[in-house]
């Protein structure tokens, strides 16, 4: 019966309505009215058509309830169907945002996997690259002894720095002292000849003597000027190589 009032099952389903059992009572009310009216009585054949008539009303009657009630069965089924669109409704929607969810979930949790991963590799190709090179302790002791052998260079370079300029003073001096010592040279060689050209002029024994003394005496002393000078260029050609 519910089959057929939700209509579900095959063949025709016939409907009741209130039209239809309004004409089925006119019709049982005019038959009965026709019946009671004549004075010998109702017949048999306004009987049967009364009888007749009564079970249509009774039909279309039990049909029009079974209409109200097919009606009243689809609303329901109506209505629940409704509560269970929006229920599954709610249903897909908290599975959407559950979802949603996942994926911003997951996907968080690739990028800092990914992030992950490029560390690592990093950190295998900066491993790689520590492992090929000397170690920290090595290379900083290497560090150390360059540093000490730079400061003793230092070192030694200032000295000789310091030892040049001395030698360069010195040399200095010296080549002073060789040109005062040639310019000295120089004056007694030219009174020399002055006094070799007055002694010629001069006929005196006694001057000539005088002068020969004089003569022998700047001989003497040009000579040890000379050797005085010979001495010095040797300590000067000395002293310039040991500056070079």
């Amino acid at each position: 019966q519910e089959r057929l009032l939700t209509r579900e099952g095959g063949g025709v389903l016939l409907r009741g309505t209130l039209l239809k059992c309004s004409h089925r009572y006119r019709e049982y009310v005019q038959l009965v009215l026709a019946a009671s009216a004549s004075p010998s009585g109702a017949t048999e054949e306004q009987k049967t058509e009364i009888r007749i008539a009564k079970e249509s009303l009774q039909r279309e009657l039990r049909l029009h309830a079974l209409e109200m009630r097919k009606i009243t069965l689809v609303a329901d089924a109506a209505e629940n169907e409704l509560a269970q669109y929006e229920q599954a409704t709610k249903q897909i929607d908290a599975d959407v945002a559950a979802t949603r969810a996942e994926i911003d979930r997951l996907q968080t949790e690739l990028t800092y996997e990914k992030k992950v991963r490029q560390n690592r590799e990093e950190y295998e190709s900066l491993a790689k690259m520590a492992n090929v090179r000397p170690a920290r302790r090595e290379t900083e002791a290497k560090l150390q002894q360059i540093r000490e052998e730079m400061g003793r260079i230092a070192e030694e370079e200032a000295a000789n720095v310091a030892e040049l300029e001395v030698r360069a003073k010195q040399f200095h001096l010296l080549m002073q002292a060789v040109n005062d010592l040639k310019s000295t040279i120089a004056e007694d060689e030219t009174k020399k000849r002055a006094l070799e050209e007055a002694a010629e002029e001069d006929d005196g024994d006694d001057d000539a003597m005088a002068e020969d003394g004089e003569v022998a005496d700047d001989a003497v002393e040009g000579a040890d000027g000379k050797a005085a000078a010979a001495d010095l260029g040797e300590a000067t050609e000395a002293m310039e190589t040991d500056t070079i």
